[in-house]
């Protein structure tokens, strides 16, 4: 299937061990991944658009993902997100999980503006408690950032098609992974091991 990753931004709100920006350089599979500037929706539509007329099928999905966390582009998320779903390609938004704390919009209004715009949240939850979330993920809210994981979570199920709590495998021990599965589960998620 033809699936488009976007990167929107270097910034992230997270610093975690396990991030591909802690190694050399700004690269993934040998490509970089560094934005000079961050591009505008306009720029990301035709940029898409010039990416289909190079293909010979249609795009069957289109994931905002990133170098850096992509809600720090929300708005840009929200219009290139709806005028994707308008054409009939599916959008996911994999995200860290703070785009309340990033914005400074409540929680309503940004599951909002997610939930118009995307089928599937793919929301990295990577640890089952918050100083464990803290250790592993060193965010720049602090502990607060976890419950804001939880938070956005339990407000998107019901609210986006579909949403999926993600672990990495190789960051957690086995225990640690079980129970992020059970919370997961306990809101009426998915969860997958990435």
């Amino acid at each position: 299937p033809g699936v488009l990753y976007l990167n929107v931004t270097n910034r992230c709100s997270n610093d975690c061990a396990f991030c591909v920006r802690q190694g050399p350089g700004y690269s993934l599979g040998g490509v970089n991944l560094r934005l000079e500037r961050e591009p505008t929706a306009s720029e990301v539509c035709q940029a898409i658009g010039a990416a289909e007329t190079r293909r010979a099928d249609p795009f069957d999905e289109v994931v905002f993902c990133g170098f850096g966390e992509p809600t720090h582009r929300l708005a840009l998320i929200g219009e290139v997100g709806r005028w994707l779903r308008r054409r009939g390609v599916a959008v996911r938004l994999n995200t860290n999980g703070h785009a309340a704390l990033i914005s400074g919009w409540n929680l309503d209004t940004v599951v909002d503006e997610v939930a118009g715009a995307v089928d599937t949240i793919s929301i990295s939850l990577n640890a089952p408690t918050a100083s464990e979330y803290v250790q592993l993920c060193d965010p720049s809210f602090g502990e607060e950032a976890f419950e804001a994981v939880v938070s956005f979570a339990r407000a998107c199920v019901g609210r986006v098609n579909r949403v999926v709590l993600t672990v990495v495998g190789f960051s957690l021990e086995e225990e640690a992974a079980d129970r992020c599965e059970d919370l997961a589960h306990d809101m009426g998620a998915e969860f997958r091991v990435r």
